[in-house]
């Protein structure tokens, strides 16, 4: 049985395998993929990496972390259960695996853009992160397809330098916030109400929207665009035993502690939702401290923990 088991391979997940391994814990991460470290992002033809604060941190971990075969294991979580105090972790591939805590570290999916021109244009001028990669949009033109709490506050941070704002809303309710009252007073930025984006167009990279309301469609040039629909989750292998708001993101305390004692999580999958790598790699360690404080009084009883 492990001290801790980590499940998910992102920042947080990382951030929290590393500090387990400074702990010399007996601990195992699980994942299906590592990262999200910032890679080259094509979103308006550049050819040099993106620098994104805290990537080189991430890919450190990764590098670390990948090739420790005592500590990390390559599959999939799909149930988590608690049984007499142990945690039972179920993967795909490997069986069952115990645990005296566990952290969820799994992230969140984006909510995808299903038209014409989305899928083959990703990464192409079409991202999902508009605070991510705004400040790549100095003086050009961008579309915001969403009018989630992420999509304005990132039609806020392009409106600082881009030239233009297109804001496509599909749906209206997020428009009766006070950030969106203030961003339709901006002068660069314009706010098609009711609008869906009906194709992507470009031959390399994206170069239009087609949006429609009612049977009536106009074209946008667009120098790059970002889709924010919301978010679902990577929380279903837990949902039976921990606290989760409607939408199924997990609630923590100020420890990362969820409802259920010696369960932890952290990032994108919680409620305290932050998308940037180093607020991730901060809650990944806090949620780390808080399992070793948990594990604290018990370690020192155990002469001989073999791994699994």
């Amino acid at each position: 049985m492990r001290d801790l088991i980590i499940i998910g391979g992102g920042a947080a997940g990382l951030s929290a395998a590393m500090y387990a391994l400074g702990k010399q814990l007996d601990f195992l991460i699980i994942y299906d993929t590592f990262g999200k470290a910032g890679t080259a992002q094509h979103l308006i033809g550049q050819a040099e990496e993106e620098y994104l604060a805290g990537s080189e941190a991430v890919r450190l971990f990764e590098r670390r972390i990948s090739v420790d075969v005592a500590h990390a294991l390559h599959d999939q979580v799909t149930d988590v259960t608690k049984v007499s105090g142990v945690f039972h972790v179920a993967t795909r591939h490997h069986g069952l695996k115990e645990g005296r805590t566990v952290i969820v570290a799994t992230g969140a999916t984006p909510i995808a853009l299903d038209v014409p021109g989305a899928r083959a244009l990703l990464n192409q001028g079409l991202g999902y992160s508009v605070t991510t990669h705004a400040h790549l949009l100095a003086g050009k033109t961008a579309a915001v397809i969403g009018t989630t709490v992420r999509a304005l506050r990132g039609v806020a941070e392009l409106a600082r330098t881009a030239a233009r704002i297109y804001v496509i809303a599909p749906a209206t309710a997020g428009l009766e916030t006070p950030l969106a009252r203030a961003l339709q007073h901006l002068p660069n930025v314009e706010i098609y109400d009711g609008y869906e984006v009906l194709e992507v167009v470009g031959a390399t990279s994206v170069e239009e929207l087609t949006i429609g309301r009612q049977g009536r469609s106009r074209r946008l040039q667009v120098d790059a665009a970002f889709i924010d629909l919301g978010l679902m989750p990577n929380s279903g292998m837990v949902r039976q035993i921990v606290q989760t708001d409607t939408d199924g993101f997990i609630a923590i305390d100020e420890r990362n502690a969820t409802t259920c004692p010696g369960l932890f999580a952290a990032g994108d999958v919680t409620t305290s939702f932050g998308e940037q790598h180093l607020i991730a790699i901060g809650d990944g360690a806090r949620a780390a401290l808080s399992a070793y404080d948990e594990l604290l009084p018990q370690l020192w009883v155990y002469d001989a923990r073999p791994a699994d």
